[in-house]
């Protein structure tokens, strides 16, 4: 690798034998001059495709947090059996220095979707936890459980890039569920099972609307008892798809406007139980 500017004295910016520009890592790098070979055994870590905006994260952010942080996709990269673009690195290294800068601060964020998370991604929680520890072995700073949510975001967002037939539902659950709070004034308890049963329909309502399916039976003529029933319940669903009409431009049918009428009168319900 061919030394064409120093970013830092563990980091160097190369060309390698292809012509190719890749950032470098590895102790001591960043003291080899411009022009000159930097031995192959001296990188522990490459990096194709940076974006130029990249290269100030890198150059700002202490090594340790660097490393912690490729540390951190590679070990959710074996556990989650996911492959992370390079930029994933980079991006939790940032996280990660302004968390730490927060919490010398004494700076505590809410992470309103922490429990939408858990619901629908325990496996990537996981590993954010985990990762807890592991920041504070290698970088001496114990972040709050709380910011294993946003962790796991990252881990969630960067999989997804990779995996394009899925679909990060947390955001639009959230939403969904501030409508539903909104409609009868009240607040859910993202910890119940109850809202563990809902978020797990809404999840699979929305996965069906992306790819272009919905319920279909025979049960028009609950619905019609259901309208009158639970009049409230079917005005909140009637609220949802229109918001899922905006956000995917798709309206969904009577059946499943049924269903999700159902789901939100359970919910509403049992918030007591």
């Amino acid at each position: 690798m061919k030394n064409i500017k120093n970013i830092n004295n563990n980091v160097a910016q190369c060309i390698d034998s292809m012509g190719r520009e890749v950032i470098v890592f590895g102790k001591g790098v960043g003291f080899y001059k411009e022009g000159e070979e930097i031995p192959l055994d001296k990188i522990n870590r490459t990096f194709y495709n940076i974006k130029d905006t990249d290269y100030g994260i890198i150059r700002e952010i202490p090594t340790v947090v660097i490393n912690t942080a490729i540390y951190l996709i590679d070990y959710a990269s074996d556990k989650l059996s996911l492959v992370f673009p390079s930029s994933s690195a980079i991006a939790l290294a940032d996280h990660l220095q302004f968390a730490i800068k927060r919490k010398d601060k004494n700076i505590y964020l809410p992470q309103p979707l922490i429990q939408d998370i858990v619901q629908l991604y325990p496996d990537e929680m996981n590993v954010a936890l985990d990762s807890l520890e592991i920041i504070r072995k290698m970088t001496g700073t114990r972040l709050p459980r709380q910011e294993a949510g946003t962790i796991a975001l990252h881990f969630i967002n960067d999989s997804i890039k990779e995996e394009k037939e899925d679909v990060n539902t947390v955001v639009y659950i959230e939403e969904i569920t501030e409508i539903i709070e909104k409609q009868f004034n009240v607040k859910i308890q993202r910890d119940s099972f109850n809202y563990s049963r809902f978020v797990s329909h809404i999840d699979y309502l929305i996965r069906r609307i992306m790819n272009s399916e919905q319920i279909e039976s025979q049960n028009m003529k609950i619905y019609e008892e259901i309208k009158t029933k639970y009049v409230e319940s079917v005005e909140c669903a009637e609220k949802i798809k229109e918001y899922l009409n905006r956000k995917f431009n798709v309206l969904i049918n009577d059946e499943e406007l049924l269903y999700l009428s159902i789901h939100i009168n359970r919910l509403i319900m049992r918030i007591d139980d």
